[in-house]
């Protein structure tokens, strides 16, 4: 009896502790199995860390986008298949770690601008040409790389801070931003149907 009673008492001490043991917490993977590389983007992405880096880097800030309460996870998931189609283009681009670079950074400030923790910066509307107008610009210097975003005829485009001698200056591939001594000089010539033009910063 008094072993009965002994595997007795272990069987509902396991049973306890399993029920009040907590389940593993979910965590993220990235966005592509290296597994099965579908092109020679991911493959590049396979076999660079520091891309291997960004895209693990977006698997967690799109799980975190899901995770909030009330999220929109329909438009998450149609928006994260859209960027994933367009990182797996780049394999069709002249220079194709520069386009998977920006498309992972490109998706990761679209993700924190999201974020309703994230503090965002006013809008700086420029003073350009009727035929260019409008044109305005928000400046994320607290992410990595510093971004800026602009919004140009109804379209958005983020640039990227690059070196300058003086002033400051964004880009990306087909598209660059000088702000210069109230002068602001804009190169979309890299999209086709669009051209260089230049504004003034706001008085």
């Amino acid at each position: 009896m008094r072993l009965i009673a002994i595997v007795l008492a272990a069987l509902l001490l396991g049973a306890c502790s399993s029920k009040s043991t907590p389940p593993p917490a979910a965590t993220s993977g990235p966005t592509l199995d290296c597994a099965k590389p579908a092109n020679s983007a991911q493959q590049l992405v396979c076999d660079d860390p520091v891309l291997r880096d960004l895209d693990n880097r977006i698997a967690g800030g799109y799980q975190r986008a899901l995770d909030r309460t009330g999220a929109d996870k329909s438009a998450l998931t149609a928006a994260q298949d859209k960027w994933a189609a367009q990182r797996d283009a780049c394999a069709k681009n002249a220079d194709v770690r520069t386009c998977v670079r920006e498309a992972y950074q490109t998706r990761l400030v679209e993700l924190a601008m999201s974020d309703p923790a994230t503090a965002i910066p006013p809008v700086v509307t420029f003073r350009c040409p009727a035929e260019d107008s409008p044109l305005t610009a928000q400046f994320f210097n607290q992410f990595e790389p510093p971004a800026a975003v602009l919004e140009w005829k109804g379209a958005q485009h983020i640039l990227f801070a690059q070196p300058s001698g003086s002033g400051s200056r964004y880009g990306r591939q087909g598209i660059e931003y000088w702000e210069h001594q109230g002068e602001v000089q804009v190169d979309f010539s890299g999209i086709p149907g669009c051209s260089k033009f230049v504004c003034k910063t706001p008085s």
